[in-house]
């Protein structure tokens, strides 16, 4: 592989982290939550494998096979278009879906990237990851990034499918809290909790948010 292929990857490994990131912590801001909530943003995030290592595996090599000289490397728009290409001639490919919808969401477009998802939840409804990507990347599209309505319902399924999918976890309690419906988010997360190290600093973060949602519930009760 090439160095500007390495560069490319890196680069998109730290748009991953970013792009979830920031709308979160803004978020949380809003909303009164801790800076421990950068911990559990970063930890908990599916960070995507690079989407474009990814790509180059089912749209093209960099790497020279045999003496013979490596073919013109893509730019990570043109892989994107060979990939879409792919799925349009073969739409039930869902880990095509999948990679498209991480692929847009590393390079910061979100309503593509909900589009992408939502291509694979039409090739596989009861995918769990295409309902939590639809769910988050349609939060990052939106000015509020607020998590209801079709995202709400995706994740309360994913859930269900999935009771230790800690990304699903973690996005049903912010979506809960938004709502202001401070017990279940806190119970939605004190379901996490056992699935962390409890050691780690996200485990602390996620009490933290427990702690938070319990006081705003006590508030609402009185």
């Amino acid at each position: 592989m090439t160095i500007a292929f390495y560069v490319i990857a890196v680069a998109m490994l730290v748009a991953a982290l970013a792009l979830l990131l920031v709308p979160l912590v803004r978020h949380g801001r809003r909303q009164g939550r801790s800076r421990a909530m950068f911990g559990v943003a970063v930890a908990l995030a599916v960070v995507v494998p690079l989407a474009s290592v990814g790509l180059y595996r089912l749209v093209g090599t960099p790497a020279t096979l045999g003496g013979v000289a490596p073919p013109k490397e893509m730019t990570v728009g043109e892989a994107v278009d060979a990939l879409k290409a792919r799925l349009n001639a073969n739409p039930g490919d869902v880990e095509g879906w999948l990679l498209l919808g991480q692929t847009y969401a590393v390079v910061k477009q979100p309503a593509d990237a909900r589009d992408a998802y939502d291509g694979a939840l039409k090739a596989d409804p009861k995918n769990v990851a295409a309902m939590v990507g639809w769910a988050e990347a349609d939060s990052l599209a939106r000015a509020d990034h607020r998590i209801d309505g079709r995202g709400l319902s995706l994740l309360e399924q994913a859930v269900a499918a999935q009771p230790d999918s800690q990304k699903a976890l973690w996005l049903l309690g912010i979506a809960q809290f938004q709502q202001e419906r401070y017990t279940e988010a806190a119970a939605t997360w004190r379901h996490l909790q056992p699935l962390l190290d409890p050691d780690s600093n996200v485990a602390h973060a996620v009490a933290e948010q427990i702690t938070l949602a319990e006081k705003r519930a006590a508030g609402a009760a009185q």
